[in-house]
């Protein structure tokens, strides 16, 4: 008969040995319990460790995009408010335009009116949205309009005093401005005037805002305006308006001369008006484009989050009945390793 000498220090360390092992088990089958996913991407998918890693960058690169739509949706929603708000007060205008009968009645409501309409034509036009001014264009960090008692006012009071042959400063206040006749005041509005709201002119008094729109990319294959400028012929006709109303002595003008104003603040706000309801147009189909794009790529996230699931993904239930498994697997080795160890032939002497 052969005997085998067995140490309670020997059976102890074999127990011990499978710890490790456990617990490294007991790891991985935790970080899948509370990610369901597989620990170790590599080991489990093999050569499909490439397309999960594609997946993903398509996934990456489609967040961005969304993440970018969010804040241009927002930058285009203020631009619309925007445009609202100068519709707004020009209808408001010109209605009070068209419906003063004699304007030599009404000529100081009118001036008011249109000094009122020009400080909040220019607070809309340079509306920001963060730190960006949203009529812009490219130079969206630079306020587009200037103040007008800045250079636009003293330009016009220069072609004014020049037109007429009137001193400066303040020549709309003088006398000989109830001296102007129609025709002088006709000519003078359709040209020296209006060359103040035309380039060069209007690009160095009064804008400091690009005619080039800010684009950005909304989608991989797809780029859009989000912008509208100072520069376009709607504001400029606005501010020619207000200005033509506001700071051309009105109150001092024969009651002929101010109609040829009043007529020619009318026009102008006219056509203000069907600009601004074209670069409405133009804002609301970046929108449209804009929510077109972002809801095909939530459709290709979705696509592409399910096959990353598909490739990724463990059985959260399967998991978590391997994990209860293994821990209690490791419990028993600790029970057991301890029972072992308190073993002694001298309990039994």
């Amino acid at each position: 008969m052969k005997t085998t000498f067995v140490s309670t220090y020997a059976l102890a360390s074999n127990l011990r040995a499978s710890l490790p092992t456990l617990q490294a088990q007991i790891s991985k089958v935790g970080t899948e319990v509370s990610t369901a996913r597989h620990a170790d991407m590599g080991l489990e998918l093999g050569t499909q460790t490439g397309r999960t890693l594609t997946l993903r960058h398509e996934l990456s690169a489609l967040k961005g995009h969304l993440d970018t739509n969010a804040i241009v949706a927002g930058r285009l929603s203020r631009t619309q408010v925007t445009l609202d708000s100068l519709l707004a007060g020009a209808n408001s205008f010109l209605q009070e335009v068209v419906s003063a009968q004699d304007a030599s009645q009404t000529v100081a409501q009118l001036q008011q009116s249109a000094r009122d309409g020009l400080n909040g034509f220019l607070q809309m036009a340079n509306s920001v949205a963060g730190e960006q001014y949203l009529l812009g264009g490219i130079n969206s960090g630079t306020r587009p309009l200037a103040d007008y008692q800045g250079a636009p006012k003293a330009a016009l009071d220069n072609a004014f005093a020049t037109a007429f042959g009137i001193a400066m400063p303040n020549p709309q206040d003088d006398p000989a401005v109830a001296s102007i006749t129609p025709a002088a005041m006709t000519a003078f509005l359709e040209n020296d005037f209006a060359a103040l709201f035309d380039d060069p002119a209007w690009t160095t008094d009064w804008s400091s805002a690009s005619s080039t729109d800010t684009q950005v990319r909304i989608s991989p294959e797809e780029r859009i305006s989000i912008s509208a400028n100072a520069n376009d012929p709607a504001l400029r006709k606005l501010a020619m308006a207000y200005s033509m109303v506001a700071d051309l002595g009105a109150g001092k003008l024969p009651a002929a001369t101010l109609d040829v104003v009043v007529a020619k603040a009318s026009e102008a706000l006219g056509e203000a008006v069907f600009h601004l309801g074209h670069m409405q147009s133009r804002i609301g189909f970046a929108e449209a484009r804009l929510e077109a794009a972002t809801q095909r790529m939530q459709t290709e996230e979705d696509v592409i989050t399910r096959n990353i699931d598909v490739l990724e993904g463990v059985d959260p239930i399967e998991a978590k009945v391997r994990f209860d498994s293994l821990t209690t697997q490791l419990e028993m080795s600790y029970a057991l390793t301890s029972r072992i160890l308190k073993l002694s032939m001298i309990n039994y002497a």
